[in-house]
This record gives structure tokens, sequence and C-alpha cells, in this order.
């Protein structure tokens, strides 16, 4: 399993708004395993779950690993894993961080938290910021070697540097 796929996904639930059934229908798409087993239910877990990221992520954010690993410690009690070792052969043996009987609502939680307390412990827990572009607010995961990344995207990027080249260029014409 791509425990990183799982960090990430985490994020992009706090950039995603779960309201509806169609917003986890969204989110989840490109896996019909979970999708198919979606109820009203997960609606509710999934908000709360995303509202518990939030905050850790705020908390990378800011530089305050302390809060972050709190806020993940609590989201881990609420929604607990219960690990299973799957595999079609004996070459073939993987870990699943679900119970295949539970909601889709608990699938995503097992996942994104796992996915995330990997992240944390093996890179800190300062490693999700937000992104410095204006107007944008999204959570990314900095695996940089010097914590340098500032934006979600390369989107964003783009956008803040030709703005900021403008400027420049401006202000040398008003000079």
């Amino acid at each position: 399993m791509d425990f990183a796929a799982y960090a990430q996904r985490a994020v992009d639930l706090v950039n995603t708004p779960i309201d509806t059934e169609d917003d986890v229908r969204t989110y989840v798409g490109d896996r019909p395993w979970v999708t198919d087993r979606l109820t009203a239910d997960d609606v509710g877990v999934l908000a709360g779950l995303r509202a518990g990221l939030t905050g850790m992520v705020d908390a990378s954010a800011v530089g305050d690993g302390a809060a972050a690993v709190v806020a993940l410690n609590q989201l881990l009690a609420k929604h607990p894993i219960r690990p299973m070792i799957s595999g079609h052969d004996e070459s073939s043996w993987h870990l699943h961080v679900y119970d295949e009987s539970g909601s889709a609502g608990e699938t995503v939680c097992a996942e994104a938290l796992f996915g995330l307390a990997l992240l944390v412990a093996e890179h800190g827990a300062t490693r999700i910021g937000r992104c410095a572009a204006t107007d944008c607010d999204n959570a990314f995961i900095d695996t940089s070697a010097n914590r340098s990344r500032r934006f979600c995207s390369t989107r964003c990027s783009t956008r803040m540097n030709v703005a900021a080249l403008r400027r420049r260029q401006q202000a040398a014409k008003e000079v």
C-alpha cells in the first residue's frame, strides 16, 4: 500500500468541502470499492474527520509540532485503526488499515490517519503547510529536503511569481 498517498488524501480532505453524499462521492470517486459502501452516515463521519484534520494541519502549518501530534493522537483515539495483512498468495502479503466490513467513512478515516501518522513519524509533525498564494489557503505536504515549499500547486506558485515579476517591472518603469 502507498501510505504517502494516504497522507496526501488526508490533506486533500482538508481542502475539500464535505457537506453532502455527492461531496464525499467526488472526494473518493476514483475508488469504487469505497463509493459502493457509501451511506448518508459517512458524510457526518468525514465532516468530523475533516474538522479535526484542519486543526492538525493548522498547528503543523504554524510550526507547532506538539499541538499537531496532540490533534492527530486525538483523531487516532476517536477512529481506531485495525490493520490487517492481506494477500492473494504467499508472495503478495501487504497491509490494509481498515476492516473490510467497515463503513466507507471508517475506511477513509483509517487510511488518512495511518498515512498522517507515518508522515509525522518519518518526516516530523511540521511538514504540512498552508499555501502562501493570495486567495488560497489549501493545505499541502512538504517533504522537500530543506522544508522550502510555500505553495499548494505549481499553478499557485506560478501565479504568485508572475505577479511579483509584474510588480518589479512596474516599479522599474516608475524609477
